[in-house]
């Protein structure tokens, strides 16, 4: 039985030694494993690089195996303030220990999954490649085995800090003189670790190097004098948080965010250690001050938290014009004071039109006059106050306009032009998107876009026309629909001679009553008329006055069209003659021979 084992042992270790294929017997291996293989090693007397490479590998292995698994330590509640301060000190440390456990296993981690892919492309393992592995799968597992004991521990530790909080009595008036000469003893060394660093500089310089070096020293020992105070304001704030716990104070919330900040920015930049230390902070608020107070607190530190980061964030400068640094907060501020002040100048426009309504003595030019006016005072006002609050100087601006006004000179005229035109057509909103406007007797359109160059109108033919923004400023516009859309068609016909001119009136106006036009309008001021404008040469001549209101003003001949065929309709079914043009020719006197001739011609 004893020869099976034997020769079953040196066959594994032959396929071990000699086999292409990966053998998981390494890896499950233990001391007496790797020590038998070592040996083999020895007894074969190869020397290469390689086999000496795998030695070092089982001497790895062998100490490992041999390295013992940590043991529960005995941990008893504490009994005075000093023995709370040391266990929450093991805590810190415990929490220290499983963060660098953490970073092991991601190491590890790294290199087999390094090392299973140079296998994989390789198509083939070797003897050192098996011990690599062997060796990262170990220190993982065994990593792994003391992360568990660590968390265990926390929980032990941590459940020993809630009970002890109790029953200890804290002496506050020695923590608050701690707390002060903690303080003033980080800001001597802070002092001198200052000064250290500008002489480190100067020797630097001088390229002394003794001086460098013990220059260094003493800023090294200051460095770990600065850890160590830190450490010990970490324990002050939390005997602090301690006793506000005790006093059933808000101020606990308040004292763990500070805590968490300063493990953070002062001890350790680890992400586990903040989060072990954030779970026993919150185990002891719910303990001693109940979930739901926990939970509350917990939620407004983390709103003040967020206002605080916010706040951080919208100061941060985004860009700088002329060296004045520009946040998001002073961009905010200054479109609020823009759009306050747009609001404010439109009520400003809208009350002097309703005082003047009331004032007779005031003309339409004055009332309009003054409205504007004053927006526009208003709107510059406004103006100034942004380019205050964003911090620019007014100076820089009167060197950009020098810059622009060298510019023009050389033939940014209508460049310019056309875009204080675009600024001064989006203040004014004298033209809008959406307006039907008219610019000559062939080209009107919808408004579909404005820009700060031109504006671009869509005749009714679906033709985009791009006007320059100067156009509009400088010529004649018509704005169709500006307030309103409502327009007065003039549709001119004609009768002939001998009818009676009222009942030419009457008719129409029945014939328009009685239509189905839903979009004709009518008002006290706005109605419906008939009127003769004239007695031509051929018919005597009347006009039809009618308002339309709704999207059939934007189609004038459509319209005109529509109202035409209802006149003729009208004027047909009453008998009365609609008359083309005629002539009539008078002959004074005529050659008495011409007929005689003619009937010749006729013969």
């Amino acid at each position: 039985m004893v020869k099976t084992k034997v020769w079953l042992w040196l066959y594994v270790m032959g396929t071990l030694l000699y086999s292409a294929d990966f053998n998981t017997t390494i890896l499950h291996g233990n001391q007496q494993t790797y020590t038998a293989l070592y040996q083999k090693l020895l007894k074969e007397n190869r020397k290469s690089d390689e086999v000496n490479l795998q030695k070092t590998l089982l001497n790895k292995l062998i100490k490992l195996s041999q390295s013992p698994l940590p043991k529960e330590q005995n941990i008893t509640t504490p009994a005075n303030q000093n023995d709370y301060l040391n266990l929450f000190d093991t805590y810190i440390q415990t929490a220290l220990q499983k963060e660098q456990l953490k970073t092991l296993l991601q190491i590890s981690a790294n290199k087999i999954n390094t090392l299973n892919k140079q296998i994989k492309d390789e198509n083939r393992t070797t003897l050192t490649e098996e011990l690599f592995y062997t060796l990262y799968t170990k220190e993982q597992q065994q990593a792994q085995t003391k992360s568990e004991y660590l968390k265990t521990r926390l929980f032990h530790i941590q459940k020993m800090l809630i009970t002890a909080l109790g029953h200890i009595t804290f002496d506050s008036k020695t923590i608050q003189k701690t707390k002060n000469t903690i303080t003033k003893e980080r800001l001597r060394l802070q002092t001198q670790l200052q000064q250290l660093r500008i002489k480190k500089e100067r020797y630097i310089l001088l390229e002394q190097p003794k001086q460098i070096q013990s220059v260094q020293k003493k800023i090294f020992s200051i460095q770990q004098q600065l850890e160590t105070l830190h450490q010990k304001e970490l324990e002050t704030l939390f005997l602090r948080f301690s006793i506000a716990l005790q006093k059933k104070s808000d101020e606990a919330f308040g004292i763990h965010k500070k805590m968490l900040s300063f493990l953070e920015t002062k001890i350790t930049k680890g992400e586990t250690v903040s989060e072990d230390l954030d779970e026993l902070l919150t185990q002891m608020e719910k303990r001693l001050l109940g979930t739901l107070a926990a939970v509350k607190g917990k939620g407004v530190q983390e709103l003040q938290t967020q206002a605080k980061n916010l706040w951080h964030i919208a100061n941060q400068p985004l860009f700088t014009i002329n060296k004045t640094p520009v946040s998001i907060f002073k961009l905010a501020i200054s479109l609020f004071i823009f759009i306050l002040g747009f609001i404010v100048g439109n009520f400003y426009k809208r009350q002097i039109k309703k005082l003047s309504l009331k004032n007779r003595t005031l003309t339409s030019s004055t009332r309009t006059l003054l409205a504007n006016l004053g927006y526009y005072i208003i709107f510059i006002i406004t103006f100034f106050i942004v380019l205050k609050v964003l911090g620019i100087d007014l100076s820089s601006i009167a060197l950009v306009a020098g810059a622009l006004s060298v510019g023009i000179g050389f033939g940014l005229q209508n460049i310019i032009s056309n875009f204080v035109s675009g600024i001064i057509l989006m203040v004014e909103r004298s033209v809008k998107i959406g307006d039907y406007i008219q610019l000559d007797d062939n080209l009107r359109g919808h408004v579909v876009d404005i820009k700060m160059r031109s504006i671009t109108v869509n005749t009714n033919s679906n033709i985009d026309v791009i006007v320059p923004n100067q156009d509009l400023i400088q010529n004649r516009v018509i704005n169709w629909t500006m307030n309103d859309k409502i327009r007065r068609f003039e549709i001119p016909f004609g009768v002939a001679y001998g009818t009676d001119p009222q009942k030419v009136i009457d008719v129409v106006l029945k014939a328009v009553e009685e239509s189905n036009f839903k979009d004709i309008y009518i008002t006290q001021e706005r109605y419906t008329r008939v009127i003769m404008t004239g007695m031509g040469d051929s018919s005597v001549n009347f006009e039809l006055f009618v308002w339309v209101v709704g999207r059939e003003i934007l189609y004038p001949k459509r319209t005109t069209s529509r109202f035409l065929i209802l006149i003729y309709n009208a004027l047909y079914a009453n008998g009365i003659e609609i008359p083309f043009p005629q002539q009539d020719l008078h002959i004074k006197s005529i050659d008495t021979a011409l007929p005689v001739e003619l009937k010749k011609g006729v013969s």
